[in-house]
């Protein structure tokens, strides 16, 4: 009896083995072209389409037909080396798509290669899903279907899986004095409405980027999305509410209002408090909190320290030139010869932006807004955050050029920032004191050339700074002419 017990555990060991070897020495396609799919995505994806058309590089599509496997994965091993080597297909190659350079890969094994090879060869379209309501739909809805909608947004009804989703946990409703890397729930209205804008259906069954897959952990049917379709049509007539701050000054001058007039009201008629020295405490203090608060807000009028509005793009200024080390003045390329500075034009970013489709934090929605304003033919309407007085005139070009000033010395350390405030208050005073400690600049400097003969060397030898209103810097009619 337990001898053939062995014998049974015996066979059923071999079959099972037996199986396994059958079927990875079989399928092996099955296992590089998942792995290979992976290769792409990480390696290829950003410069080449599959049967989509030209990206940076060709379209890869019938790629075996075209050339030899062999050659092939040479090429994407390091294709510098065959171009260099004089190699007359990929000279041509290089010549044919504006002589971009393309990444070696000597890293990846001959087995990666082959499977990114295998990928492309049985790559195929996805099968067009079929579906039972109108998802080109972008206006129009009945008002029921709006209503069902909201209350799915906001996580009030169970989806049909008996989940609960609360969409506002993640898309905001209201303005925020934090960066929310997430789009709003109005970014999502009018992207949803615009014609070049967002593919609903195909971003709720088919999540475009990593980020959004880990966060979209549920499934809605299509009925469920046809009714937040509804919904986004409607909201994307609307703007976000305003982040509500507790006013505490205007509270202040309210209460210290109050109590001043029942403090006289009780001195002259009702005398109910029978010393006086306490209406005239109350009186003093709140002439004294009423007088501060007139001078804290006669002295902010028209200025806006601490501002830090919303923008229409998440753009990180602590990304770009914080972490990526983009100087300022690639973006910002005319404060060297002019009175302003500039926002970049939407082909600006663009440089950068056709290569690198999706972000770390945002994936792939924010850039979408780029391309899809260019495809519009529309403008980005940044908001600006530092605007002078009319009766001001600065000059980027007199301070960034002349100057040398860094750009930190008047906006704050924008490289640590995620949305720019406004740090300084831009006050005269501010800048008056700026041009008495800022020394002018004589070395390489021809602008100061003419001021040569003020530079001078006390008698131990010492050379004598000198500062910016010794030239002429605080003058009344430099600023205001």
């Amino acid at each position: 009896m337990t001898l053939m017990k062995i014998n049974c555990r015996k066979k059923i060991v071999f079959s099972y083995m037996f199986t396994l070897i059958s079927f990875l020495t079989l399928n092996p396609i099955v296992g590089f072209s998942q792995n290979g799919a992976d290769l792409f995505e990480k390696h290829c994806r950003v410069c080449h389409h599959i049967g989509e058309g030209k990206l940076v590089g060709p379209d890869l599509l019938g790629i075996e037909e075209r050339r030899e496997r062999k050659w092939i994965a040479s090429f994407i091993e390091n294709s510098q080396k065959m171009i260099q080597d004089g190699d007359p297909i990929a000279v041509q190659v290089y010549e044919e798509n504006n002589k971009a350079v393309m990444p070696s890969f000597t890293q990846l094994s001959s087995n990666e290669i082959s499977s990114i090879i295998d990928y492309i060869k049985n790559w195929k379209p996805a099968e067009e899903e079929v579906f039972t309501v109108d998802i080109n739909k972008k206006t129009g809805f009945k008002h029921d279907e709006i209503l069902r909608g909201e209350r799915l947004f906001y996580g009030l009804i169970r989806l049909e899986d008996n989940s609960i989703v609360n969409c506002t946990d993640c898309h905001n409703t209201e303005t925020s004095d934090s960066l929310n890397w997430n789009p709003s729930a109005i970014d999502l209205a009018k992207s949803f409405i615009d014609i070049n804008g967002m593919k609903i259906y195909e971003s709720m069954t088919q999540p475009s980027s990593d980020l959004m897959e880990k966060s979209h952990n549920f499934k809605m049917n299509e009925q469920e999305i046809y009714y937040i379709s509804a919904y986004l049509s409607e909201l994307s007539n609307n703007q976000l509410e305003d982040h509500k701050i507790f006013p505490i000054k205007l509270m202040l001058f309210i209460l210290f209002a109050v109590l001043m007039t029942l403090a006289l009201i009780d001195l002259l008629f009702t005398r109910i408090i029978k010393y006086k020295i306490i209406h005239g405490l109350v009186l003093i203090i709140g002439i004294s909190v009423h007088a501060w608060l007139a001078y804290q807000e006669a002295t902010n009028l028209s200025r806006t320290q601490g501002y830090a509005p919303d923008q229409p793009i998440k753009f990180s200024h602590a990304i770009h030139a914080g972490e990526n080390k983009i100087d300022c003045r690639y973006c910002h390329h005319t404060a060297d010869y002019s009175k302003s500075s500039y926002i970049p034009s939407s082909n600006v970013c663009m440089n950068c932006h056709n290569v690198v489709k999706t972000g770390k934090n945002s994936g792939n929605f924010e850039i979408n807004k780029i391309t899809r304003a260019i495809d519009n033919g529309t403008p980005i309407q940044w908001v600006r955050v530092h605007n002078l007085p009319d009766y001001t005139y600065f000059s980027h070009a007199q301070h960034v050029n002349v100057g040398k000033l860094d750009c930190q010395v008047c906006h704050g350390n924008v490289e640590s920032m995620h949305i720019v405030e406004q740090v300084n208050d831009l006050s005269m005073g501010w800048c008056i004191n700026c041009h008495r400690d800022t020394e002018v600049q004589f070395e390489a400097n021809k602008y100061y050339s003419i001021f040569k003969d003020m530079e001078s060397i006390d008698k131990s030898g010492r050379h004598i700074p000198i500062h910016v209103d010794d030239v002429g810097g605080i003058d009344c009619m430099k600023c205001h002419y």
